[in-house]
């Protein structure tokens, strides 16, 4: 549920990300509008964007999926349109007097001047995503929560520590494997 749902909002975020960058944005008012929009979705807790999906759609890890990348394309929506206003004019005029459209302009000077900032973020939303997974499990949405309320539920503590355990485990892991990522790229 967790990896699905940063897959879908990390590409919908880096879309709206690039039309909420002021120094992307097709037109002047664009960005503004994006943004508050953004805010809006994020100003929802994402259990409130489970429950809402979850009475629309039903019970089951769909419902979570989707309502986790609501709050998660807002973030990083908001985050990815500071990241790309902080890369360089310089580095887009340069790109741009080459005769580069504006998807070149993206992929050629705006992606990569972003990418070690996009991979931090990525990793500590996806860490969040599955935190939120655990939270969300229990009040319908499947996953490792659903796991970890229906052992508290029949008593058997030691399988739901368990499961608490695992969930710390897989976010220690999930930091150092981004903490490494990020020194491989830096060399």
């Amino acid at each position: 549920m967790a990896i699905l749902a940063l897959i879908y909002s990390l590409v919908l975020g880096l879309a709206l990300g690039a039309l909420a960058a002021e120094n992307l944005s097709p037109w002047k008012t664009l960005p503004q509008i994006i943004k508050s929009f953004l805010a809006f979705i994020r100003a929802v807790p994402t259990p409130v964007w489970v429950l809402l999906v979850l009475a629309s759609m039903g019970f089951g890890m769909a419902s979570g999926i989707v309502g986790l990348s609501f709050h998660a394309t807002a973030f990083f929506g908001m985050v990815f349109a500071q990241l790309f206003e902080e890369v360089p004019a310089g580095a887009i005029e340069a790109v741009r007097a080459a005769g580069a459209n504006r998807v070149q302009v993206f992929f050629g000077a705006v992606l990569p001047s972003s990418l070690s900032g996009i991979i931090a973020w990525t990793a500590l939303r996806f860490e969040t995503n599955y935190q939120e997974a655990a939270i969300l499990g229990m009040v319908g949405a499947g996953g490792i929560g659903y796991t970890i309320m229906a052992a508290m539920n029949s008593y058997r503590l030691g399988r739901a520590g368990l499961a608490v355990l695992i969930v710390f485990a897989f976010a220690l892991g999930i930091e150092l494997l981004s903490t490494y990522i990020k020194r491989r790229l830096k060399v």
